[in-house]
């Protein structure tokens, strides 16, 4: 009976939602701030290159999303690179991974992963592959509970650089499932790997620790710290 009354509470907040959509707000990145100049960052002196992150961790932030991302334990992370070398910097097998204050892994949603996600009911606490998707038809509908413009909104935030030119910087958000945590981006460090110079030499990763920042340790710049375990 409790479950009945759950999931008839969710129809009636998507088609409330679908009701209001028109009125919602477009999706705008935000401004683009080169990574020498955010808080949380890290800093390849040798090669001219830095990478920085900043979590949506609070409802004000995640906001510019028309999805609910915090409510469904997923976390925006904004990174960005900047390249001030005279070399194209190539992140095509750029691979990413965040490990939260548990030792817990996770490496970013894909667009059809977060698709699922987003338009699933989930219990508290509960794992991504236990929630119920729940189709909801409506106007452009496209995915349960997104419309067309949520779903294109959400492609066009993720991070897909391929490459960064010289003197250039580029910027996306990665999404993460931080299911069971709470303020998940303190304690948190995000690693990038697989990037390669012009050459085909493959860079030291970056490391960033997340959080506000007050909580985020002084900046550090190097030629690249040694490998993580």
């Amino acid at each position: 009976m409790q479950r009945t009354a759950l999931i008839a509470a969710i129809l009636l907040a998507f088609v409330l939602s679908a009701a209001a959509a028109p009125f919602a707000r477009d999706f705008v990145m935000p401004a683009l701030v080169p990574a020498t100049a955010m808080a949380a960052r890290d800093i390849h002196t040798q090669e001219k290159l830095a990478f920085a992150a900043d979590p949506y961790d609070t409802p004000r932030k995640a906001s510019i999303f028309h999805p609910a991302m915090l409510e469904h334990s997923v976390l925006p992370v904004l990174v960005v690179f900047t390249n001030d070398s005279e070399e194209r910097i190539n992140l095509a097998n750029a691979r990413f991974e965040l490990i939260t204050r548990d030792r817990a892994k996770a490496e970013p949603y894909s667009l059809d992963d977060l698709r699922r996600v987003l338009t699933s009911i989930r219990a508290p606490n509960s794992r991504a592959q236990d929630q119920i998707p729940l189709p909801v038809p409506g106007k452009d509908t496209v995915h349960g509970g997104l419309s067309s413009r949520d779903l294109n909104d959400l492609q066009r935030a993720m991070f897909s650089a391929r490459a960064i030119e010289p003197h250039a910087s580029v910027q996306g958000f990665l999404f993460f499932d931080v299911t069971g945590l709470d303020q998940p981006a303190q304690g948190a460090r995000l690693y990038a790997t697989g990037i390669t110079d012009g050459r085909g030499h493959e860079l030291m990763y970056f490391e960033v620790a997340l959080g506000p920042p007050e909580q985020v340790s002084e900046p550090r710049e190097s030629t690249g710290p040694e490998e993580p375990q």
